[in-house]
Formats: C-alpha cells, sequence, structure tokens
C-alpha cells in the first residue's frame, strides 16, 4: 500500500505544495521504533513521553515525512524532509491514517460501543448476532492478537489498517470497543460509525478524566460526531441517558429493562447458569435464554440485540442466536474446584461492576468468597468503594494485587482495606495474587462460591514497568485447583 504525500495531506484540507505528489509514503506510525524507509512519522505529545524528542530519530530511520505539533516551537527548525505542522496531531493522525487505508469504515456497518460496564461483552454478542466469520472486532480481548495489551481502543492507524484488512476479507461488518480515554485522544475521529451503544456510566477512569463529569463528557463525544443517518443506541435505565440523547443529532434507538423503551426485556428469570427473558419490540415478542447470568448480562444481550434489530434481524432470529451465544472469555467465566465448589473468574474491576457480579452469584450459593485488588497507578478513589462493597455483600474478602505497576502493592491494599473494614466484614490479606487463589479455594465449602474478579482475560500482571506472565485462568489449571475438562460449570 503506498499512497502520495500529497493525497494524505489532503486530507487535513490545509496547502499543498506540488512537490508532495512526487513523495510515496508508505507506511504511517506515531512510533518512531516503528519507522521503515517510505513511513510518514506523525510525533504525538503524550502524557508520559512526546514524540517530538524522536522527529531526529525518524528521519534517520528514513521517514520520507513528519507531522509536528505547531505549538511545539518547531516553526524554526529546518528538517531534510518535508514537515507539516498542525495545531492538533493526533486529529492530523486519524484522518492521514484513514486516508492511506482508502476510508474503509465506510465500506463496513461500523459500531462502536461505549461506557463504562459491559462494553467486551457487547461487542462480542454483537459479533455473534451478525455472524462471527463476517464480523470484525476491536476490543480488549481481540486486541490480543495484535500484540496489544492493557489496550482497549487502538491508536487510528491500527484501527483504519483492521477497518481495511476486514474489507480486504469480504467481511460485512467492524464493532469497536470505544473507551473514554480513546475519544479526547481523537482514536476514533475518522471512523464512520453507522451506530454507537451506550452501556451505562459508573465511577471508573477518574484518574484520566478528573471528575465524573468530565467522564460524562468523553462519552459524548462518541455521539455528538454521529452523522444523521446513524444510530444513537442508548440504555435509557441509566440516568446519563437524557444528556446522551440530547447530544446527538442521530436517530434514537432506546432499550432497556425497567423502563419503557424501543426494546424492552420481560419475564426475566434468573438462574445459577442462565437468565431466561423475552424480548419485547413493536408488539412483538421473542423467548430467549441467556447462557450469560445475571442483570448485566440482560442489558447487555439487550443493546446487541438492538444493533441486530437496526441490521434487519428478526425479533426471532436474534433471540435464537443469543441461546446460543458463548460465554466471553474471562467474563463470568465459570468452574468447579475439586471440592465441588463454584470458581467464577470475571473481569470485574469497577465499583459497579464488582457490586453486580456479587449481587448475581448471592442467590445461588451459600457464601461468597471475593478475591480483589485495584490497579496501581489509576483511579484511587475507587479503592476503598470497592473495599465497602465487597466488605457489605461478601462473606469473606482476600484482598490481593492487580497490576500494581510502580505502586507499593501492600499499600494499594492499604487503602482497599479503609472502605471494607468499617463494614465489619471479614477480610484477609496476601499481596501475592496466587496465595491469594490457593486461600481462598481451601476455605471454601462446597456450596461457596469463589469470584475471582479483576483480572478476567488478561494473561499478565504488570509490575513495575514489566508485563509479567500471569493468568488467572492458567493458574487455575496449572495448581489442579478445578476439574480438567470444560471451564463451563453447566
Amino acid at each position: 500500500m503506498k499512497r502520495s504525500l500529497w493525497e494524505l495531506v489532503a486530507a487535513l484540507g490545509i496547502p499543498l505544495k506540488p512537490e508532495w505528489q512526487r513523495i510515496e509514503i508508505s507506511g504511517i506510525t506515531e512510533d518512531s521504533r516503528c519507522i521503515r524507509p517510505g513511513y510518514l512519522f506523525v510525533a504525538i505529545r503524550g502524557y508520559v513521553d512526546d514524540g517530538h524528542r524522536y522527529v531526529g530519530e525518524a528521519i534517520a530511520r528514513g521517514a520520507s515525512g513528519i507531522i509536528v505539533d505547531a505549538q511545539r516551537g518547531t516553526d524554526s527548525q529546518i528538517f531534510p524532509v518535508p514537515c507539516i505542522r498542525l495545531k492538533n496531531t493526533r486529529r492530523g493522525l486519524a484522518k492521514i491514517a484513514s486516508a492511506f487505508w482508502g476510508h474503509p469504515t465506510t465500506g463496513l456497518f461500523t459500531v462502536g460501543v461505549t461506557g463504562t460496564n459491559g462494553k467486551t461483552t457487547v461487542c462480542h454478542l454483537v459479533g455473534h448476532l451478525l455472524g462471527e466469520r463476517e464480523t470484525a472486532l476491536i476490543t480488549t480481548i481481540a486486541n490480543e492478537k495484535h500484540k496489544l495489551r492493557a489496550i482497549t481502543t487502538p491508536s487510528s492507524p491500527l484501527i483504519q489498517e483492521i477497518a481495511y484488512d476486514a474489507l480486504v476479507a469480504g467481511q460485512k461488518h467492524l464493532v469497536i470497543e470505544v473507551s473514554s480515554a480513546s475519544l479526547p485522544l481523537h482514536r476514533v475521529d475518522a471512523v464512520d460509525f453507522d451506530a454507537a451503544v451506550f452501556t451505562n456510566l459508573t465511577h471508573d477512569h477518574l484518574d484520566f478524566h478528573g471528575d465524573r463529569e468530565s467522564y460524562l463528557e468523553a462519552k459524548l463525544m462518541l455521539f455528538r460526531g454521529l452523522k444523521r443517518a446513524a444510530w444513537a443506541i442508548v440504555n435509557v435505565d441509566d440516568p446519563a441517558a437524557e444528556r446522551v440523547l440530547g447530544e446527538t443529532r442521530s436517530r434514537p434507538f432506546t432499550f432497556a429493562m425497567d423502563r419503557g423503551a424501543d426494546l424492552q426485556a420481560a419475564d426475566i428469570r434468573y438462574e445459577r447458569n442462565r437468565t431466561t427473558f423475552s424480548l419485547r419490540w413493536e408488539g412483538r415478542t421473542a423467548a430467549t435464554t441467556l447462557r450469560l447470568p445475571g442483570e448485566h448480562n440482560v442489558a447487555n444481550a439487550l443493546a446487541a440485540a438492538s444493533v441486530g434489530i437496526q441490521q434487519g434481524l428478526s425479533l426471532q432470529a436474534i433471540a435464537e442466536r443469543l441461546a446460543c451465544a458463548r460465554n466471553v472469555e474471562g467474563r463470568y467465566q465459570r468452574f468447579r474446584a475439586r471440592n465441588g465448589v463454584t470458581i467464577i473468574v470475571d473481569f470485574a474491576h469497577s465499583p459497579d461492576s464488582l457490586e453486580r457480579m456479587l449481587e448475581a452469584v448471592r442467590p445461588f450459593h451459600t457464601r461468597i468468597i471475593c478475591v480483589f485488588g485495584c490497579p496501581g497507578q489509576s483511579d484511587r478513589e475507587k479503592r476503598p468503594l470497592m473495599g465497602e462493597i465487597s466488605g457489605r455483600l461478601a462473606d469473606l474478602t482476600i484482598l490481593t494485587t492487580d497490576n500494581p505497576k510502580t505502586e507499593d502493592p501492600e499499600r494499594i491494599i492499604d487503602e482497599i482495606e479503609a472502605g471494607l473494614a468499617p463494614t465489619g466484614g471479614r477480610y484477609e490479606r496476601f499481596a501475592d495474587r496466587r496465595e491469594a487463589i490457593r486461600k481462598a479455594v481451601k476455605r471454601a465449602l462446597p456450596d461457596d462460591v469463589v469470584l475471582i474478579a479483576g483480572k478476567g482475560h488478561e494473561t499478565y500482571q504488570i509490575v513495575g514497568h514489566e508485563f509479567m506472565p500471569y493468568s488467572d485462568v492458567a493458574f487455575l489449571r496449572e495448581e489442579d485447583l478445578v476439574e480438567s475438562g470444560t471451564s463451563v460449570v453447566d
């Protein structure tokens, strides 16, 4: 794939220079380490580092052109390759990446899913409903195949490349998990969304956004940017729904369990390992059984079903396909321990998601043993909140580590404990996550459930600046703590 620099810069709507027509660009990146001869380097000012420090390195590696921030004091500098100066290089990167790959999202039914909780599950359910062979996914889990760890929404060049590959492969749909950070960072600026889904808004990521209002404002960017013909699919059970619907010019479609909406769930019956309910839309009803227990998964199913409706699926077809949907890796993933105890591994890493998981398993087990920690260098406010929730809802909490990064794990646990201790709930501390899980399983009785929360699908523990190999699921199997065979308890 090659494009002229003229063609790419034209996407920015700035004055062009004739000589740019003769310069071929064979790739685009904001990472100087990935530069190859013929690449265009876009310097991004990050929160930890500044790409402008590496302009010289990019040129030395063979960059055929560079894009820099006009505010970074580079006006007087002379470079041996074409230099384009922009007010916002992140926006420029998104537009140029889309142009380089031929604006691929215009040829796909493209869905963006945002919200605090449920994004990954909704994305994978949408892929299941629309056809997994015909649908490309960009999600926390799907990104692993691109060797991306701890990233929900990748950089704009990779998003456009994945979309292009999907088109070439004959796929028809693209579903993107859109994080709150990716929106102000302009990673999805040039994506042509046909639908956007809002799941919910609860406490999380305040370390990045500062406060809840700024967090919501970031989410609203997705809906403000929708074209008129797109669909704004919104969970009206959530208090933020009115704001979301009021900020978009696109066509609204609502779903709910408790309020009036275009698509509703009725006759809901929660069981240990499944949920049965009916979908209701435009006077029609279709019953389904979801192998994903819990109230939150009914909401996730409604969100996915809403997308299916916009793509012309009948209510009956949606119900039938939901009934055969598989568990998403690391989301409510169930195991049976050697002593008969049920073990659930889940990604629940926010106060709301942890509370929902504990409430979902409570009716079916005598006791709950909850194992969790909180990440380092991230939202400290949620630590005591999650401690309070587990202290109140679990019978025993075992506090441990979860990607401590450069923070002292014991100090992180101290902050969780500050919220847990006043509840009077029983708890223990084991900074070693492996030891915490061993203790939890050992203390559990046959009718108990051990909820291992926070890491879900992750296959690493971030310690310092290193990604150390680790997986809750792999550890359970390696230690022979669970029965062999399928992970799901039927």
